[in-house]
């Protein structure tokens, strides 16, 4: 049943949607091209990175204002972040879309949804915050802001459902978007001619992050890591794919003044063909992990936040993991190095571990198959339609 019924003609649907970092741009996507498939002269506004912007977002404001990790970061942006908010629900409610749709970035988007929806608009959560990891009486705070829930684990639909919360379980888009077989070996040879390495050639993959502070912070970690790991498996080839310019030539400078004589190549693409080229990767907890297992590469985790936020965190945390994999299986697949533990010395240990280790490699690959299969579905195809009930959205078949 829908939640409300939009004054506007439904062949022109306006949506309003928020993204707040590069896995949120790949959702919304996602969920944009479900929309359209539903409603082609759809129009959208907000803010969103190059991939929604390439399918017709007015982007009102650059995404990257809204790339911030941990507490104490957030507490040092925070009147921006609230100007932001205050400008961008003044503008949502002056159109009056048919529905806001808030991609993760839980902290701004959940209240500007309750701003949204006391306005009497339809608002959209898209990716639960982690309330089964910590901070669980978040989801009273979610049931005064959303009209409904898009999750992306199967798990978390019951908590909603629990609350009264209208929930729909859609997937992870990432799923359905890498190979359904990494290790083809066609595959594993064009991943490998794309960063002009031969067939031959063993790579590891370092994945620092997207947001600048994540980089500024393990980077450093991780090259001293690779200069201790270097000597021991000199063969390897290092390769770090930067997400955009900047992180590049931040990577680049690091590497220059820390790192010069280390074989890694710093490369503009996406992560998924350095992924599919690599025997292992060394990664920074967040969507990534759940990027790399969906590769079925192994990996080492790795996490390291301003102290004030992991002080929080930690008396926060309900569970024992940080990594999706391992949060997902419920069960330790992938070693993970926390805070403290994330050393140079101790990444470089269980990196060499992990690479003559072959049989914990086959065991975390076998895991991420089955990861995989829980995961996939047409997740913008489900989000689209649960949005549009929601919205009270009625397709031309429909309305015919």
């Amino acid at each position: 049943m829908a939640l409300s019924v939009s004054s506007r003609s439904t062949d022109q649907p306006v949506f309003a949607l928020v993204a707040g970092e590069l896995s949120g741009d790949t959702l919304g996507a996602d969920l944009m091209q479900g929309l359209l498939a539903r409603h082609p002269n759809a129009r959208f506004v907000g803010i969103g990175g190059p991939k929604m912007q390439a399918l017709g977002l007015e982007s009102w404001a650059d995404m990257s204002q809204l790339s911030i990790m941990g507490f104490a970061e957030v507490i040092k942006h925070l009147p921006k972040l609230l100007k932001l908010r205050a400008q961008l629900a003044a503008q949502i409610i002056a159109l009056k879309p048919d529905a806001f749709i808030g991609i993760d970035a839980p902290d701004f988007n959940l209240g500007l949804a309750k701003k949204l929806k006391q306005a009497g608009l339809v608002t959209v959560h898209y990716v639960s915050p982690s309330i089964w990891a910590w901070r669980p009486k978040r989801i009273h705070k979610i049931k005064a802001s959303v009209s409904g829930m898009l999750v992306l684990f199967p798990f978390e639909e019951a908590l909603y459902q629990q609350q009264q919360i209208p929930v729909a379980c859609v997937g992870h888009p990432l799923a359905k978007q890498v190979p359904n077989d990494p290790d083809d070996v066609s595959q594993i040879h064009a991943a490998k001619a794309s960063l002009g390495m031969s067939d031959d050639q063993p790579i590891m993959a370092v994945l620092p992050g997207s947001r600048l502070s994540e980089v500024t912070t393990m980077a450093p970690i991780y090259l001293d890591t690779l200069l201790k790991l270097h000597p021991r498996f000199p063969a390897y080839q290092f390769v770090i794919p930067c997400v955009n310019q900047r992180i590049y030539e931040l990577l680049a400078d690091m590497l220059a003044q820390q790192a010069p004589g280390l074989p890694i190549s710093l490369v503009q693409m996406p992560a998924q063909p350095v992924l599919q080229a690599s025997d292992l990767v060394l990664v920074t907890s967040g969507t990534a992990t759940l990027e790399t297992a969906l590769m079925a590469r192994p990996m080492i985790i790795a996490i390291k936040v301003h102290p004030v936020s992991y002080w929080i965190m930690k008396r926060m945390a309900l569970l024992s993991w940080v990594g999706l994999p391992n949060i997902l299986a419920q069960q330790t697949i992938v070693p993970e190095f926390i805070q403290d533990e994330a050393r140079a010395d101790k990444l470089a240990l269980a990196l060499g571990q992990l690479l003559v280790d072959e049989q914990a490699r086959a065991s975390q690959r076998r895991a991420f198959y089955q990861l995989k299969d829980t995961l996939t579905r047409e997740s913008g195809q489900l989000a689209a339609q649960a949005v549009c009930e929601w919205a009270g959205l009625a397709t031309p078949v429909e309305r015919a």
